[in-house]
């Protein structure tokens, strides 16, 4: 009995929004955010510096993240799966390292399809994790200590996977039942745990984002806005250091890759929407910056006491856009925050269009807009608006891909149909029939041809093989049709 109610513990689901995240597991990521790694790539690294109130001066941190020779670096589906397991540890309250389990509640958690597939994936996200080292330079948080500390461990030290079918240790009434398998923490990683270095995350949320830039930028932000609503940071340190793209990219591509991620989070309303001219902001010859306000419907639930109002958010928003603190003060308390948001969204579109209505005055006009009732630009579109649009398009191209792929699936397979029929036929024939045939079919190849099999080598021996496919398929054709 004392199994059966363990098993059914370890089956349990987690709630919706009740998650946990580590917090030095979301300060630099741990995999790149493509799907497939080039297989000679073994090795990320990334740093950045960060302000320590005990030595009273700025700290550079290092972080490198390197894979086995057999299963490589982690991907973004990786990281995923590393987030479910810690959410299989927070279902167990973090009380051990060794952690029992089964592929199909961790599936389950992550809302992947149940299919084979998904259970070779998870084998193969655990073997990726158990062979991969991490070595933070003054960059893991000791929160016992509070302090930077180096660090060098495997992030699981054991594995252990049970199948459908293998024996459960008692037999019994569970005998039928799945078998659990089991992960062990590092004791590094478990240690960070027990010490409560972690933070709440919404993981059904998580789910929810499509884009692997989303996601990461949603588990790093959500850390950040913990403290305050509005963070601006340099966008190659924020994009290279702490989102994983390309070093590489200049700075059009940075903002390129970042936009779907910050559409995304735009349109599911956890970022409040801006303009590219709000968002992305130059501030010397190669220096950018990049801005993020957390959605203030998403505001309200975690956020520590001392945050700001309503009111005093949206004067906050108009001083921004240059109106005065008294004008702010008096325009908020006298109209509706819908309505000054709506008004907001209508100025901030026309500033990125350049409109002739905001050159001259812009503060001005968006006062006036808020207490004189401005009606709505025939053309307007709001952020939700192009969010949908860019969501259908992102949908259409994909649909479109995956038809191209079927489409190239089914060529393939008739390509390869065929190429059997064709060997078969030949297999058919006499020394002497394939003697004569291939006589004839170099005689009736087209020029190009015989001048590339009369010079040899890889290209003539390939012209050779289609002038010979050739005159085959017109004689198996003339065999079938007979």
């Amino acid at each position: 009995m004392e199994q059966r109610e363990r098993i059914e513990i370890e089956l349990m689901a987690p709630k919706p929004t009740d998650g946990k995240d580590e917090l030095n597991l979301v300060e630099f990521p741990l995999c790149t955010l493509a799907h497939r790694l080039r297989p000679d790539q073994k090795t990320l690294q990334f740093e950045d510096r960060v302000w320590d109130n005990q030595r009273n001066g700025w700290v550079p941190r290092h972080f490198t993240v390197t894979g086995s020779d057999a299963y490589g670096l982690p991907t973004a589906l990786d990281d995923e799966v590393l987030l479910g397991l810690i959410q299989v540890t927070k279902l167990r309250g973090f009380a051990e390292r060794e952690v029992p389990f089964t592929r199909y509640q961790l599936i389950q958690i992550l809302g992947w399809r149940h299919d084979s597939k998904s259970y070779e994936r998870i084998e193969e996200s655990l073997n990726r994790w158990t062979g991969v080292t991490l070595y933070y330079q003054n960059a893991w948080w000791n929160k016992a200590r509070q302090c930077w500390v180096d660090a060098k461990f495997h992030v699981l030290d054991n594995v252990w996977l049970c199948h459908r079918g293998d024996p459960v240790e008692g037999g019994g009434d569970d005998v039928d039942r799945p078998p659990l398998s089991a992960f062990v923490w590092n004791d590094v990683v478990f240690r960070s745990f027990q010490a409560g270095n972690l933070k709440s995350i919404d993981f059904q949320f998580f789910k929810q984002l499509d884009s692997a830039v989303a996601k990461r930028l949603y588990r790093f932000l959500d850390k950040r806005f913990f403290h305050k609503r509005e963070w601006e940071f340099s966008l190659h340190e924020l994009a290279w250091e702490h989102i994983g793209l390309a070093r590489g990219y200049d700075t059009a591509s940075l903002k390129r890759k970042l936009r779907p991620g910050i559409a995304e989070l735009e349109a599911k309303g956890y970022l409040t929407p801006m303009s590219d001219a709000q968002r992305f902001r130059k501030v010397c010859a190669r220096g950018w910056r990049v801005a993020f306000t957390k959605a203030t419907s998403m505001a309200t639930s975690d956020q520590p006491s001392g945050q700001p109002s309503e009111d005093e958010s949206l004067a906050s928003e108009l001083i921004a856009r240059g109106v005065t603190p008294a004008t702010a003060a008096d325009t908020v308390q006298n109209a509706s925050p819908e309505h000054i948001r709506a008004q907001l969204e209508v100025f901030d579109w026309l500033v990125a269009r350049r409109d002739p209505r905001v050159s001259r005055n812009p503060p001005g006009f968006l006062v006036s807009a808020i207490k004189s009732h401005y009606s709505t630009p025939r053309d307007f579109t709001s952020w939700q608006e192009q969010a949908r649009r860019y969501q259908q398009g992102c949908e259409r191209r994909r649909r479109l891909r995956a038809h191209r792929q079927e489409k190239l699936a089914r060529e393939r397979t008739t390509e390869l149909e065929q190429e059997e029929r064709l060997q078969e036929f030949w297999r058919s024939l006499s020394e002497a029939q394939r003697q004569q045939i291939e006589q004839k079919a170099l005689a009736q190849a087209p020029l190009f041809q015989r001048k590339l099999i009369a010079r040899g080598g890889t290209s003539g021996s390939v012209a050779k093989k289609n002038a010979i496919d050739a005159f085959l398929s017109g004689l198996l054709q003339t065999k079938i049709e007979t």
